[in-house]
């Protein structure tokens, strides 16, 4: 039986090898949410956190563990120690350490989490501009009031990212909110 978020939908049967984004688009389109819907984008964000800390954080929950259960502090350090491992990165005794270093790796959150749905090696990106572009297309924007809950997972692995079509406005990857027009 599957541990994904994906499970937790009546009417919905996951495939827990598939990537994320395909996993989330049959989920969105059985549910009816509407790409790029504050709903859509809300369930989303929940959706990554939840597989992010099934895949990262989860290993000393006991079989069928509730993902959503509170780690000690020694799992966490686990869990962002193997973020590290993930990207290639050499893994600090610290929370706060991993977190730093995290930070200043250019990873999509999505490949994070495809790295062990699909057993597959995550990009690391060298160049901020193409990470940028990458990161503010539509369909990869996230709710940061659901980023920050839940220990802040996510939100540890997002980046500061400036738009020029907003001037001084602040996005961050993965996580873009457009002003609504009237």
């Amino acid at each position: 039986m599957s541990q994904s978020h994906f499970s937790k939908f009546d009417n919905f049967t996951p495939d827990d090898d598939a990537s994320f984004d395909h996993e989330f688009a049959r989920l969105a389109s059985s549910q009816s949410w509407v790409p790029g819907s504050q709903v859509y984008t809300e369930e989303r964000t929940i959706a990554m956190r939840q597989e992010l800390k099934l895949h990262y954080f989860s290993s000393q929950l006991p079989p069928l563990g509730d993902v959503s259960q509170d780690l000690t502090e020694e799992q966490k350090l686990e869990g962002y120690q193997g973020l590290c491992r993930e990207v290639r990165i050499p893994p600090s005794d610290s929370i706060a350490e991993c977190k730093r270093q995290l930070k200043n790796t250019l990873v999509n959150i999505v490949d994070l989490i495809d790295a062990r749905r699909m057993r597959k090696e995550v990009k690391v990106c060298h160049n901020f501009k193409e990470f940028r572009d990458y990161t503010l297309q539509d369909e990869h924007r996230i709710s940061m009031d659901e980023a920050k809950k839940d220990g802040g997972y996510l939100a540890s692995l997002l980046q500061r990212l400036w738009g020029e079509l907003l001037g001084a406005q602040r996005f961050f990857a993965r996580c873009v909110e457009y002003p609504t027009t009237p």
